[in-house]
């Protein structure tokens, strides 16, 4: 009992401060976007992408280790504080090693890999942030193992705020000489904040290890921590370095298509910048859910509490299934409204209603990654990983100079789907798990078409849609919502069960028996 209710609680505060960040992020990619312009954020983006391939590589497998080793170690008793010492030490290194690279590889990487000179001097920027991100990334590992998420949290509320106010600070200085440097002042607040959260992170890190300090050390070895990081450093380094050139080569296949440099450009700002932001949004909690599910799997496995295992994975694949489908049909029904409020025009509802179906496939993939690293089969993970990159790098080669946007979307779908199909597959196999498609998908996706369809034709009749405002499309979502859990429950997809499990998380002596009984009928 006392685990499940470290894990939703730690789980609601968690979707609390991604809920918070996500609506942060999302009205400073709104600003950015007025400041420098659909290019411009293409332009940021591209960057990103070969600061993405550095972090993974600088980062990769870091976290997964630190939380790994921190919950087997507290799971028998030990200190981890030498096992986060190491670690730290592990990121340190690496993230000065691939700086270095991305320091000295800068002039080439920007001629030859971007076609774009301005994109330099904010790549040698980013490379100052890896070892603070590296080291971070430790730190992120432990704190999620041990459930402390309330001062990390923090942390990251505090970090996201230094970005903003450095950002905003520098670009109204700097933007008036171009976009070019714009973006260095973007690149210049992520910097700051991310040596700020570094500094905070290792400070409570540091005043929290006294609280082992009667437990005997953990022995360990550097094989240790590379058996778990650099299988998921090689899978997400391979990945990324196909996502890195898959990125750089969607711009290309545009303007091979017939646009210019700008319009590529802002084609791509536009789905990656204002489209993925605003689809992924409602993922927060999910997020949230499957960094815990890391750990708690992790120390159910390694006590051998198969049936916990199960129970927890038929729980989670539910509740993300109604979740994510609830979020595609909300998206799907009011995407002109979502996008006029938010970005104050109409040119990304297409892309929102059109990306929408895919909402639960990704959502799924997320919940689904987590619990297989969990389950120690990151390796499995790292293959299907690489697998779906290369699938997407051979396709945008062929599809975008030929069919441009449409080409692109097609590779968005067959991408997300085979990575999802080979994610589930696997965790059939090593888990008991079952999904009832009638119940579980079929059921929830008439539901929400019925909600979001009779709000949204409501809508229309009074006139509300033409002219949607916050108060009012938040009405609209809720009353969609509402529907949608009010069918659920009157045909039986959501229980009085499930309902009184999650009240159970709150009663210490009712919901240790209720959930042992619920375990074994559930296997």
């Amino acid at each position: 009992m006392k685990n499940a209710k470290k894990i939703l609680l730690n789980t609601l505060l968690l979707t609390a401060v991604s809920f918070l960040m996500q609506t942060v992020n999302v009205s400073f990619n709104v600003w950015l976007t007025n400041r420098i312009g659909a290019a411009g954020i293409g332009l940021f983006q591209l960057i990103m992408t070969v600061y993405g391939l550095s972090v993974t590589l600088g980062c990769g497998g870091i976290r997964l280790a630190s939380t790994r080793l921190t919950v087997e170690a507290d799971a028998k008793g030990e200190n981890p504080g030498h096992i986060m010492r190491r670690c730290i030490l592990y990121g340190l290194c690496a993230g000065c090693l691939i700086s270095v690279i991305v320091l000295l590889g800068t002039d080439v990487i920007a001629a030859k890999w971007l076609s774009d000179s301005r994109s330099a001097v904010p790549l040698r920027v980013l490379a100052l942030s890896l070892p603070f991100i590296a080291m971070s990334t430790a730190m992120n590992g432990y704190f999620t193992a041990l459930r402390k998420m309330v001062k990390y949290s923090s942390v990251r509320m505090a970090e996201q705020g230094v970005k903003i106010v450095c950002v905003a600070l520098m670009l109204a200085r700097l933007l008036p000489k171009g976009v070019e440097y714009g973006v260095i002042a973007i690149v210049s607040g992520i910097l700051i904040s991310e040596a700020f959260s570094f500094l905070c992170l290792f400070f409570l890190y540091v005043t929290g290890e006294r609280s082992f300090a009667g437990r005997p050390k953990t022995r360990f070895t550097l094989k240790s921590i590379t058996r778990i990081a650099l299988p998921d450093v090689s899978g997400a380094g391979a990945r990324s370095v196909l996502l890195m050139i898959e990125h750089l080569l969607i711009p290309v296949g545009f303007k091979k298509s017939g646009s210019s440099q700008e319009q590529a450009l802002s084609i791509y700002g536009n789905i990656h910048g204002m489209v993925f932001p605003m689809l992924l949004y409602p993922s927060a909690i999910l997020t949230s859910l499957s960094g815990m599910l890391v750990p708690e799997i992790a120390e159910c496995k390694a006590r051998g509490m198969e049936n916990r295992i199960t129970y927890i994975i038929m729980r989670v694949m539910k509740i993300t299934l109604i979740f994510s489908i609830g979020a595609a049909g909300i998206m799907y029904a009011f995407a002109g409204g979502l996008s006029q409020l938010v970005y104050k025009n109409s040119d990304s509802a297409f892309y929102i209603q059109l990306l929408a179906p895919l909402i639960p496939v990704m959502y799924c993939d997320m919940t689904v990654d987590g619990m297989l690293k969990g389950l120690d089969q990151q390796l499995y993970s790292m293959k299907y990983n690489i697998i779906d990159s290369a699938m997407c790098v051979a396709l945008v080669y062929i599809l975008l100079p030929k069919y441009s946007v449409k080409g692109y979307i097609i590779v968005l779908f067959v991408s997300e789907i085979v990575n999802f199909f080979l994610s589930v597959r696997r965790l059939t196999i090593v888990s008991t798990v079952q999904i009832d498609l009638p119940r579980d998908v079929f059921v929830p996706l008439a539901c929400i078409f019925c909600s979001a369809a009779g709000v949204s034709v409501l809508a229309d009749v009074t006139g509300v849609s033409a002219a949607y405002s916050v108060f009012s499309i938040t009405v609209c979502i809720l009353l969609s919502l509402a529907s949608y859990f009010a069918m659920m429950y009157w045909f039986s997809c959501v229980t009085k069960e499930d309902i009184n499990w999650f009240k159970s998380v709150f009663r210490r002596q009712e919901a240790g028996i209720r959930r042992h009984k619920s375990e074994r009928n559930a296997v």
